[in-house]
C-alpha cells in the first residue's frame, strides 16, 4: 500500500510540473513578426498572402528576421486578366483593369473581366444595312444583301451599295436600243437592291448576256456612235462586276462565259504577296497582289473581262505611241492603219486607283498571225477614255521580247482595257480607186447593154443565151454592191453585210460561168443524146449552190464578213470559202473544154463532117474560153496582191475585175454578127422587136431539152 501511494504522488508531480513548463512557454510566443508576416502556431512567423520572403526563406522566428516583400502577381503570370482586362498590381494583391467591350464580373468585380454583349445591349446596332454579331470584347456587323463595308469603319458600318449609271446617256431617243439595253443593266442593280434579292452569280451571268447583246447593237452605229457608247459600256461594266462582287464568297475563284464574254475573278481577304493569275482560253494575266492592295478595305479582288466581238467595234479610233508614230512617218504609207488582232479584255479590282500600280501587270494575248511583212508593227496598247469617247494609247504599256508571231505579251503599269494592234502600211492609194471607180462604171454600161441584148435579141435566144443573162445579172449585181456599200468599213452591220452579198453573187457569177461549160459539154460530147438541162435546173445550180456556201460560210464563222475592205477575212482561212469554190469550178471548166476540144478534132477528122455545125460547135468552145480567161484570170492576179509589196499585182487586179463587164460584152454581142446586125436593125432601120423571117443566121438552141438547127445554116459563120 506505501508503494502504490507513493507512485500515486510522484505521478501528480510530474502532471503539475508539465502544466508549468506549458504556460511558461506560452508566455514565451507572445511576439511581434513585423509587417506582412504573422506568427504562426508553432510559434514562428510567415510572410503573409500577396508577400514572400526575399530571402526565400518559409519562416522566420522573430521580427528581426521580417524580410517579407509583396509579390508581383502581374509579372508572375502575364495572362491573369486577359483576354478581357490587364493587370495591375497592388501591394498583396492586384486588380484587372477591363478593355473597352468587356465588363467587371458580377463573381469578382476586381478580378475578372466579362465581355459585354453590344448586339443585345443595343438591339439597333448595324440597323438597317446589316446584322450585329457579338463577338469578345467587340462586335461586328455582317452586311446585308445591296450593302457593303464603309471606308470609315469596315467592321461596323453597312453602307448601302450605289448603283453605277451612265450618266452620259441621252435615252431620250425611246427607239434605241443600246439605251434600253443600259438602262435595263442599270436596272439589274437597283430592283435586286431594292427586293435584297441580289444573287450575285446569277446576276454576273445576266450582266455577261446583256453585255454581249449590247456589243452586237454597237457594231451598226457610225465610228463616233460607236467608241463614245462603249467606253460607257466598259466603264459600267466595271462599275457593276465591283458592286456584284461583294456578295461573291471569298478566298475563291470564279469563272464564267457566255457566247460573246469570258470572266474571271481571284477574291482574297488575307494580305498574300503571291501573285494573282487568272487565264482564259485566249487571254491570261498576272499581277502582285501587293500592287492591288488597298487600305480600308476588307477583301482584294482582281477580275479578267474579255469581249470577242469589241474589237471590231474599236476600229478606226485615233491611236497614241511611239510605235504608231514611226507608222505614221513612213514615206511608203499613204495613211496609217490598223487591225485589232486580240480579244479586248478590261483588267479591273475592287477599287478604281489602278492608274499607278506599284509592280506592273502582264498579260499576254493568243491572236491570228500577223502579216509577215517586215513593215508590220504589233503593238500592246490600252483604250483611253477621252472627252466622252476614247483611243487607243500604248502610255504605260510596251510589249516583252518573249512575244512570239500568235502570242504577244504586254506589261502595263496600269489598269483599264487592253489589246494588241496590228499596224501596217495602207498600199491602196487614189490611183487604185479612181481606176476602180471608172472601171465599174463603165462595167455596169456595159453590163446593162449586154442585158438589154440577151432579153430582146431574139436571134440569139436559147439556153445559152439564158445562162449568159443571169451571169450578166449576177455581176452586175455583184457591181452595184461593191460600188454603194464596200467603202464605208465604219458600219460593222452594213459592211458584213454588203460582204455576204458580194460572196453570193460572185459565187453565182462563176457557177452560171460552171452551167455554161456544162451546156456546152451536152451539146459537143453528147450531141446525138437528149439531154434535160431545163431552166429550173440551171437555176437551182446559179442561184442555190451561192446561198448554201454563203451559208454555211456565215454559220461557221460570221465574224469572217466585213474587215477595212466589206469583204471576206484571210484570217483562219475564211477567203477560202470563196476561192475554193471558184478554183473548182475553174478546174472543172477547164477538164471540160479541154474534152470538148478533144471531141472537136475528132468530129473535124470524119469523113464527111458536118462543117457548119462543127465550125459554130468550135466558136462557142473559144468564147467560153475566153470568157473562163476573162473571169478566172482576174481571181488568180488577186491571189498575188494580198501583201504590201504588189502593188503591181493590185493595179492588174483592180483594171482587170473592174472591166469585166466591159470584157462580157464585148466577148458575147459585140463580136458576134447576128447581134451587130441586130443592134443596126434597131437603131438605124427602126426594127426593133420585129422579126425578119428571112434571117439568115442560124445557132444551136437548147429549147425543151433537145439541140435543133433553127435555120439553114450560112457558109460563113460569123463569131470570134
Amino acid at each position: 500500500m506505501k508503494a502504490l501511494s507513493r507512485l500515486l504522488v510522484a505521478l501528480g508531480l510530474v502532471i503539475t510540473l508539465s502544466r508549468a513548463t506549458a504556460d511558461e512557454e506560452d508566455d514565451s510566443c507572445e511576439k511581434s513578426c513585423g509587417s506582412h508576416a504573422a506568427l504562426g502556431a508553432d510559434c514562428f512567423c510567415t510572410c503573409v498572402r500577396g508577400f514572400h520572403s526575399k530571402s526565400g526563406k518559409t519562416r522566420f522566428w522573430n521580427v528581426s528576421a521580417n524580410d517579407c516583400v509583396d509579390i508581383d502577381e502581374c509579372k508572375t503570370n502575364a495572362s491573369l486578366c486577359e483576354p478581357g482586362g490587364e493587370c495591375q498590381n497592388t501591394q498583396g494583391t492586384y486588380v484587372c483593369n477591363c478593355n473597352e467591350g468587356f465588363a467587371q464580373s458580377v463573381r469578382d468585380d476586381r478580378k475578372i473581366c466579362t465581355d459585354i454583349d453590344e448586339c443585345k445591349a443595343n438591339a439597333s446596332l448595324c440597323k438597317p444595312g446589316g446584322e450585329c454579331k457579338n463577338t469578345q470584347g467587340d462586335y461586328y456587323c455582317k452586311c446585308n444583301k445591296g450593302f457593303a463595308k464603309s471606308g470609315r469603319d469596315v467592321r461596323k458600318i453597312c453602307t448601302a451599295l450605289p448603283c453605277p449609271k451612265l450618266s452620259s446617256i441621252n435615252c431620250s431617243d425611246a427607239q434605241d436600243r443600246f439605251c434600253k439595253l443600259a438602262t435595263e443593266l442599270s436596272g439589274l442593280c437597283t430592283s435586286e437592291v431594292r427586293n435584297q434579292s441580289l444573287d450575285s452569280l446569277n446576276g454576273m451571268q445576266t450582266l455577261m448576256d446583256m453585255l454581249g447583246e449590247i456589243v452586237v447593237y454597237l457594231e451598226d452605229m457610225d465610228k463616233t456612235q460607236r467608241h463614245r457608247r462603249a467606253t460607257q459600256l466598259m466603264q459600267m461594266a466595271e462599275s457593276l462586276l465591283r458592286f456584284l462582287v461583294v456578295h461573291l464568297p471569298k478566298n475563291s475563284t470564279i469563272f464564267g462565259s457566255s457566247r460573246d464574254i469570258d470572266l474571271s475573278i481571284e477574291i482574297r481577304t488575307n494580305r498574300s504577296e503571291s501573285l494573282a493569275r487568272l487565264s482564259q482560253n485566249e487571254t491570261r494575266m498576272e499581277v502582285d497582289w501587293s500592287a492591288v492592295n488597298k487600305t480600308g478595305k476588307d477583301f482584294n479582288m482582281v477580275g479578267l473581262l474579255t469581249y470577242k466581238n469589241l474589237k471590231s467595234v474599236l476600229t478606226e479610233a485615233e491611236v497614241k505611241g511611239k510605235e504608231w508614230e514611226e507608222v505614221a512617218k513612213s514615206k511608203r504609207a499613204v495613211k496609217p492603219s490598223y487591225r485589232v488582232l486580240s480579244r479586248v479584255a478590261s483588267a479591273f479590282v475592287n477599287h478604281n486607283e489602278t492608274m499607278s500600280l506599284s509592280t506592273p501587270v502582264t498579260f499576254s494575248f493568243t491572236h491570228p498571225k500577223p502579216n509577215s511583212d517586215p513593215d508590220v508593227k504589233v503593238i500592246c496598247a490600252f483604250w483611253e477614255p477621252l472627252n466622252g469617247t476614247g483611243r487607243w494609247s500604248e502610255e504605260g504599256c510596251r510589249r516583252l521580247n518573249s512575244s512570239t508571231s500568235t502570242t504577244t505579251f504586254c506589261q502595263c503599269d496600269h489598269m483599264t482595257s487592253f489589246a494588241v494592234l496590228m499596224a501596217f502600211y495602207d498600199v491602196q492609194d487614189k490611183g487604185l480607186l479612181i481606176i476602180t471607180k471608172i472601171g465599174l462604171v463603165v462595167s455596169l454600161i456595159c453590163l446593162f447593154l449586154a442585158i438589154l441584148t440577151f432579153l430582146f435579141c431574139r436571134v440569139i435566144r436559147g439556153i445559152r443565151t439564158s445562162i449568159h443573162l443571169h451571169l450578166c445579172l449576177a455581176l452586175f449585181a455583184g457591181n452595184v454592191t461593191f460600188l454603194m456599200g464596200a467603202g464605208n468599213p465604219s458600219n460593222m452591220i452594213a459592211c458584213a453585210i454588203v460582204a455576204g452579198l458580194l460572196h453570193y453573187f460572185f459565187l453565182s457569177v462563176f457557177c452560171w460561168m460552171l452551167l455554161e461549160g456544162v451546156e456546152l459539154y451536152l451539146m459537143v460530147v453528147q450531141v446525138f443524146r437528149t439531154h434535160c438541162l431545163k431552166h429550173w435546173h440551171i437555176f437551182l445550180v446559179g442561184y442555190g449552190l451561192p446561198a448554201v456556201v454563203v451559208g454555211i460560210s456565215a454559220a461557221a464563222n460570221s465574224e469572217g464578213y466585213g474587215g477595212k475592205n466589206c469583204w471576206l477575212a484571210r484570217e483562219r482561212g475564211f477567203l477560202w470559202s470563196f476561192l475554193a469554190p471558184v478554183a473548182f469550178i475553174i478546174v472543172v471548166n477547164a477538164i471540160v473544154f479541154v474534152i470538148t476540144i478533144w471531141k472537136l478534132s475528132e468530129k473535124f477528122a470524119d469523113i464527111n463532117p458536118d462543117m457548119n455545125r462543127l465550125k459554130k460547135q468550135r466558136v462557142l468552145t473559144i468564147t467560153a474560153i475566153a470568157q473562163l480567161c476573162i473571169l478566172g484570170l482576174t481571181w488568180v492576179f488577186g491571189l498575188f496582191q494580198f501583201s504590201n509589196c504588189t502593188l503591181v499585182m493590185s493595179y492588174i487586179f483592180t483594171i482587170f475585175n473592174s472591166l469585166q463587164g466591159l470584157f462580157i460584152f464585148i466577148l458575147h454581142c459585140l463580136l458576134k454578127q447576128q447581134v451587130r446586125d441586130e443592134y443596126y436593125r434597131w437603131f438605124c432601120k427602126g426594127g426593133f422587136g420585129k422579126v425578119h423571117g428571112s434571117d439568115k443566121y442560124s445557132d444551136f438552141t437548147s429549147i425543151a431539152g433537145s439541140n435543133t438547127l433553127r435555120a439553114n445554116k450560112s457558109s460563113s459563120e460569123s463569131g470570134v
